[in-house]
C-alpha cells in the first residue's frame, strides 16, 4: 500500500525512482484520528494543493489506490490544519514549532535523503502552499500567511543546520524507577509494569509522585520514541493501556480519601483523543479529596457546557494535546466564562508547551503537570 506522510510530490518522485515505498501507515493511522473540521476557505486550499501534487506526477496519480489517495489527502489536510490554527490564534510560533517537529519526524523516515535535501523538499511544499493560497484564500489573510510560511521555512532551515537533537541532560527525580517502568512497557511485560508501580508506593514514594514524576515521565518518553519511529503506534497504544491499568490498582486508595466538598470537571476538548493526562488529573484530584467529574476524550463544547450547568464545579480543567484543537479550547473557555463566571478555569496539555498563548485567554491557571494543578487548586480554593 502506498503511503505519503504529508510528503509533497518531490519526495514521492525520489521514492519512485528508488522503487521504495515509504511505510508509514502506523503514523498515519494515529494522525488521521486527529483531523479537525476545516474552515471552508482552507478546505479549498487543501483541495488545490492535493490536486496540484497529483497533476505534477502522472505516474503517481495512476498508481495510487483509492485508499492511498485518501491517506495522501489526509496528510495535506493535517499540514493545513496547523496553518489555520496558527492564523486563527494569531500565534506565529505554532507553525514554526510544527515545522521543526515535522522535520524531526521525517528525518529518520527519509533514510536515503540528506538533511539538506529534506530541508529543500519541505521548503518546496511550503512554497506550493504559498502559490495555492493566492488562488483560494481572501487577500486580507495573505500577509499573515506569508509570515507564517516564512517562519516555517526559517525554522526548517535552522533545524537542518542544528543537526540531530542532543539527548536531554536534565536530571530526573526518579530516573531509576522511570527507566525500569519504561523497560517493562517496551518488553510488553504487563505484570512487571503493574508490580513496579505498586512497589513504588509500598516503598514510600507518594502516589502523586508516582503518577506525575514516574508514570507520566515514562509516557512522555514513549511519545518521543514513537516520534523517532523507534516504536510502532500499536506499542504506543499498549503502553497507554497498561498505564491506565497500573494506575487503576490504586482506585480503592484514591477514592477512599476524606472529601473536601469541592468538585472539578475535567475534559479533553473537541476531537482531542489523548486522554491519559486528563485521566491522571482526575485521579489525583480524587486522591486529594475532591469529587471529579471526568468527561473523557473528544468532548463537544455543548456537552461541556451542559455538564458545567449540571454539576456546578469549583474548577474546570481542560486538556489539549494537539495544537489543532486550541481554537476550540479557546472557544470553550469563552463560552464557559460567559455562562458560568464563578468556577476557576485551568488549561494544560502538550499543545501549550513553549507557548504563552494561554495568557491572552480568560483562564486562571496553566500548569505543566497534574500534581502542580492539584496543589494550586488546594491552595487557591
Amino acid at each position: 500500500d502506498f503511503s505519503t506522510n504529508f510528503i509533497p510530490h518531490a519526495i514521492l518522485k525520489i521514492h519512485l525512482r528508488r522503487k521504495k515505498l515509504l511505510p508509514a501507515a502506523e503514523r498515519r493511522c494515529h494522525m488521521s484520528l486527529l483531523l479537525m473540521e476545516q474552515d471552508a476557505d482552507f478546505l479549498k486550499l487543501t483541495n488545490e494543493i492535493f490536486t496540484r501534487q497529483l497533476a505534477a506526477n502522472h505516474t503517481l496519480n495512476n498508481m495510487l489506490t483509492d485508499r492511498a489517495r485518501q491517506k495522501m489527502y489526509q496528510d495535506v489536510k493535517y499540514n493545513i490544519d496547523f496553518l489555520y490554527t496558527a492564523l486563527c490564534l494569531e500565534d506565529d510560533g505554532i507553525y514554526a514549532r510544527y515545522a521543526r517537529w515535522l522535520y524531526q519526524l521525517l528525518t529518520p523516515l527519509m533514510t536515503g535523503c540528506s538533511r539538506e535535501s529534506l530541508r529543500d523538499i519541505m521548503t518546496e511544499h511550503y512554497e506550493l502552499i504559498r502559490t495555492c493560497m493566492s488562488k483560494t484564500l481572501s487577500y486580507e489573510k495573505h500577509d499573515r500567511l506569508h509570515r507564517l510560511l516564512n517562519g516555517a521555512i526559517k525554522a526548517t532551515a535552522e533545524e537542518c543546520d542544528a543537526g540531530p537533537p542532543a539527548p536531554s541532560s536534565a536530571p530526573v527525580k526518579y530516573e531509576k524507577e522511570v527507566t525500569r517502568y519504561l523497560d517493562c512497557l517496551l518488553q510488553s511485560d504487563t505484570e512487571g509494569a503493574l508490580a513496579l508501580v505498586t512497589g513504588c508506593v509500598k516503598e514510600g514514594i507518594p502516589l502523586d509522585d508516582v503518577c506525575s514524576d514516574i508514570v507520566a515521565e515514562a509516557m512522555r518518553r514513549v511519545g518521543e520514541l514513537w516520534h523517532l519511529h523507534l516504536i510502532s503506534v500499536d506499542m504506543e497504544h499498549y503502553c497507554t493501556s497498561v498505564t491506565q491499568m497500573a494506575l487503576s490498582q490504586f482506585y480503592p486508595l484514591i477514592f477512599g480519601q476524606p472529601r473536601k466538598g469541592k468538585t472539578v470537571l475535567i475534559a479533553c476538548v473537541g476531537s482531542e483523543l489523548h486522554e491519559i493526562g486528563a485521566r491522571m488529573i482526575a485521579d489525583l484530584f480524587e486522591y486529594s479529596g475532591w469529587d471529579s467529574i471526568y468527561l473523557g476524550a473528544a468532548v463537544p463544547v455543548e456537552t461541556l457546557l451542559s455538564a458545567a450547568e449540571k454539576y456546578q464545579p469549583d474548577l474546570i480543567a481542560l486538556s489539549v494535546t494537539m495544537p489543532q484543537h486550541l481554537p476550540l479550547c479557546r472557544n470553550a473557555v469563552e463560552q464557559l466564562r460567559e455562562k458560568f463566571p464563578k468556577p476557576k478555569i485551568a488549561v494544560g496539555g502538550n499543545a501549550f508547551t513553549d507557548t504563552k498563548i494561554w495568557k491572552s485567554w480568560n483562564v486562571d491557571i496553566y500548569t505543566e503537570d497534574a500534581k502542580a494543578l492539584v496543589q494550586w487548586a488546594d491552595n487557591t480554593l
